[in-house]
């Protein structure tokens, strides 16, 4: 859920591009969404409409004025939940810049600055310098985060710095993503069973409820869904629209692939979620590193269980005021839209750039690797008694970190790495499910 996606804005997708050049003719995101509508003939593709509904320039949800972190925000990420986390994260970057003699990490889309300051201080801790860069593209969460670094960490604040763009080439150090890929714009596609087991597949985009109303009779290559207008309501609705032949293709490659393990047909209305953005953001990222980490933080699965039967709805959500939510075209920029990570997709791609997958596991498995229990067991030493109030806070902080009921399983580490194939990494020495992502032959 954080803020971006470590593009620079030359390098954002078209629709971001077009959102750009329109901000000074329309005053509101709405406005916007429907002139792209009309300037794409009455069809916008859904990644275009979530590529503006999060990061057009200004209105959109993590570009506007309004923070959606912390418990008056829409949503409280794993650094607010405890001090603690950071300081795992911490350990691994560490190990990993010792090994190859860098003192760079580089953090995209650094969220409210928490996580930052956290590393930064085990860092202290431990005397071990850092220079620490964020690539951020909310201006408004830029002061945010160099707030929270003046106050808690002053004296760290010279090795800290803001990037503009992503580095040249030959970058050295650790790369760190947390909760970046699940913000990123995914196309939508949909599974259909015509007669006689044909299927055929469909592209989900936005048209305007007026043109559909106007035009209600939708040929065989074109399904519209949507609610009826009403007060209130968004002035556009879902539109399906045949697949290029292309994308057919792809699509039931995938789905072969995944039959493998499960053995079962998509229903009819199976929706897709295709995390191109993401991947082409790991290719980029892949040509830019020449020795270190890229640390991946998110919630998601392999593309086994990502793509099963069951799941015929897809993950794609919303995020307000800490409710969880299914309806994505109302309130664009008012909301959080995320989906889940395929983490076979991402893994298959940097391993087709050239990196290596160092590891795979859960966050619980992540934090005890690197010694979350023994840092709350040396916290509570010095506390006196465990039934404090300040105690019993950090131990429940620490359940719904490690908890599978809560953010122990849902959430997952991935190591891509580049020249540390003699680097044991301490966060995925047990517990590592590399294996479970059927990279052979999916």
């Amino acid at each position: 859920m954080l803020s971006g996606w470590g593009f620079s804005l030359a390098l954002w997708p078209r629709s971001v591009t077009c959102a750009t050049m329109s901000m000074s003719k329309l005053s509101s995101l709405p406005d916007l969404i429907q002139d792209e509508i009309q300037k794409a003939s009455g069809w916008l593709g859904f990644e275009r409409f979530m590529a503006m509904a999060l990061y057009a320039p200004g209105l959109g949800y993590y570009s506007g004025a309004r923070s959606p972190f912390g418990p008056a925000g829409d949503f409280v990420t794993a650094p607010a939940i405890s001090p603690w986390y950071g300081h795992c994260v911490a350990r691994q970057i560490i190990q990993v810049l010792d090994a190859i003699g860098s003192d760079t990490v580089l953090e995209f889309g650094a969220g409210d600055g928490r996580l930052a300051s956290q590393i930064l201080r085990h860092a202290q801790a431990v005397k071990r310098p850092i220079h620490y860069q964020i690539l951020e593209l909310s201006a408004g969460l830029i002061k945010q985060q160099q707030d929270r670094i003046k106050l808690e960490m002053p004296a760290l604040e010279p090795q800290v710095s803001w990037l503009e763009r992503l580095p040249a080439a030959g970058f050295r150090g650790v790369m760190l993503a947390h909760e970046v890929l699940d913000a990123m714009p995914v196309r939508l596609f949909v599974h259909r069973c015509v007669q006689q087991r044909e299927v055929q597949w469909y592209e989900r985009g936005l048209s305007l409820k007026a043109q559909a109303q106007a035009n209600p009779a939708t040929g065989p290559d074109e399904r519209t869904c949507g609610a009826q207008v009403g007060h209130g309501l968004p002035p556009w609705q879902f539109a399906d629209r045949l697949c290029d032949p292309s994308w057919s293709v792809r699509l039931e490659a995938l789905k072969s692939s995944c039959q493998q393990q499960w053995q079962e047909d998509w229903p009819d209305g199976m929706l897709i979620e295709w995390h191109e953005q993401a991947q082409a953001w790991i290719r980029s990222l892949a040509g830019l590193l020449e020795q270190g980490l890229l640390l991946l933080v998110d919630y998601g699965f392999p593309a086994h269980e990502y793509y099963l039967p069951q799941r015929e709805q897809g993950t794609l959500m919303t995020h307000r005021e800490h409710r969880a939510g299914t309806d994505v075209l109302a309130g664009p920029g008012q909301q959080d839209l995320s989906v889940h990570v395929d983490f076979t997709a991402i893994a298959r791609v940097a391993l087709q750039s050239g990196m290596s997958l160092s590891g795979y596991c859960s966050q619980s498995r992540f934090l005890m690797n690197t010694g979350l229990l023994d840092i709350a067991a040396q916290w509570a030493q010095t506390q006196g008694h465990w039934g404090s109030r300040q105690a019993v806070a950090a131990l429940a902080g620490v359940q719904k970190l490690l908890s599978e009921a809560e953010m122990g399983e849902l959430f997952k580490f991935m190591a891509l790495g580049r020249g540390l194939e003699n680097i044991d990494l301490i966060g995925f020495r047990q517990g590592d499910r590399s294996g479970r992502l059927g990279l052979e032959p999916c």
